[in-house]
């Protein structure tokens, strides 16, 4: 009975990890779109290399790859200082 106890928190734990991914990957690319959209200062070729990765981050979240969604997204919030 212990033993079931236990993988049923496991699975709970292993579902809610991957629920905060999901989760945060809206608030990164909401994040990246609004500091894209006030700066001034970020050269055409810089405004390509994030929004590229802004936009293989959206495409990874959607297909459920939110791990490699939010390090593409967290690369471009890196490239814009934030």
């Amino acid at each position: 009975m212990k033993m079931l106890k236990n993988l049923i928190v496991l699975i709970f734990f292993c579902f809610a990890s991957n629920m905060s991914f999901a989760g945060s990957c809206p608030v990164l690319i909401q994040k990246i779109d609004q500091i894209l959209s006030e700066s001034k200062q970020i050269s055409k070729e810089q405004f390509t290399e994030i929004k590229q990765l802004r936009d293989q981050g959206e495409k990874a979240h959607n297909s459920g790859e939110h791990k490699e969604s939010e390090d593409l997204l967290n690369q471009a919030l890196k490239l814009l200082g934030s």
